[in-house]
């Protein structure tokens, strides 16, 4: 059966590395990509996401939308180019693409997208929510209009990566993200419990290089050049030699093999005040707990098998 997915990105390398992976899948057709702030700019996540789609070459067309500039309270610092580089991609200069965005901001696109294909798309968010937010304001029924919403963000039980209990895409528009959760969406989180245990290496890519498909070079070519950036930041932030958590891409294969990841249903909401805790998921195990929707949250991830899955996708 052909998943039809719309992505929703801040278009840094593993976001790419995401929406390369679902341009290639021939089980899925990428509907749409909307772009917001976050790894870099949500124009120049809009323009990364053109030179991408020209670099994967789909057989069919994918229209490209800009979105959300700041969150819905506060300001935005600004992307931060040590982890992604100066354009988001690891400073790779991918050749530019005639498409040019739509007009349209990116929530009415979610929002349209949906009314024309009612229960058939999935949304998988690899940024800030605040796009998905400012759709729901448009169109109440989008919880009903979308079959699924995954994304990759947030933390259960693991240590977050922008706070001790907060993880970035969450912490980056809180108020955005506890709207989503708790407008009734058929709703999975893919966080850093299962992100941070399947780990993309630098053997992993000499794998990819050896047996790439020849249709597939420009891609892996492209990862030979922004992967370096990714490892050195994860080597001098992490202590990580030589390989990086594989974030986006685990949540764009949760959305189209589930049975890649262990998920339990919990009611959970996004805290928004506090000086330590702002964006942190509260999930609540008590036998009573607060009111809230359930939320499907990965607790645990085949790693080798998702691994594989990914990196066969380019391959011969």
């Amino acid at each position: 059966m052909l998943k039809q997915i719309l992505i929703d990105a801040d278009t840094g390398i593993d976001d790419s590395i995401a929406i390369l992976f679902a341009l290639k899948r021939p089980d899925v057709r990428v509907m749409g990509i909307t772009t917001g702030f976050g790894n870099t700019t949500a124009r120049q996540a809009a323009e990364n996401s053109l030179r991408l789609i020209q670099l994967a070459a789909p057989a069919y067309e994918v229209p490209v939308a800009v979105g959300a500039t700041e969150p819905l309270a506060g300001n935005w610092k600004g992307p931060d180019p040590h982890i992604h580089g100066p354009n988001g991609i690891g400073g790779v200069e991918l050749p530019p693409s005639p498409q040019q965005p739509l007009e349209e901001p990116a929530w009415a696109f979610i929002a349209r997208m949906a009314r024309e294909h009612p229960g058939e798309l999935t949304l998988v968010t690899l940024a800030r929510m605040t796009n998905l937010a400012k759709a729901l304001e448009m169109e109440p029924d989008l919880p009903r209009l979308l079959r699924r919403v995954v994304f990759m963000g947030g933390t259960f039980h693991a240590p977050g990566n922008v706070s001790p209990v907060a993880e970035a895409n969450i912490a980056g528009d809180p108020e955005a993200a506890d709207r989503v959760f708790q407008a009734g969406f058929d709703l999975t989180m893919v966080g850093l419990d299962v992100t941070q245990k399947v780990r993309l290496t630098t053997d992993h890519v000499a794998i990819l290089d050896k047996y790439a498909a020849p249709e597939n070079r420009p891609i892996v070519d492209y990862l030979k050049q922004a992967l370096p950036f990714y490892f050195r930041f994860n080597r001098l932030q992490n202590n990580c030699l030589d390989h990086c958590p594989v974030h986006d891409p685990l949540a764009m294969l949760a959305a189209v093999d589930p049975s890649v990841v262990t998920v339990r249903t919990i009611p959970a909401r996004v805290e928004c005040g506090g000086t330590f805790c702002r964006g942190m998921v509260v999930a609540d195990l008590r036998e009573h707990p607060i009111e809230a929707p359930g939320v499907s949250i990965c607790v645990d991830v085949d790693s080798r098998r998702a691994l594989e899955e990914l990196l066969t996708t380019f391959m011969a």
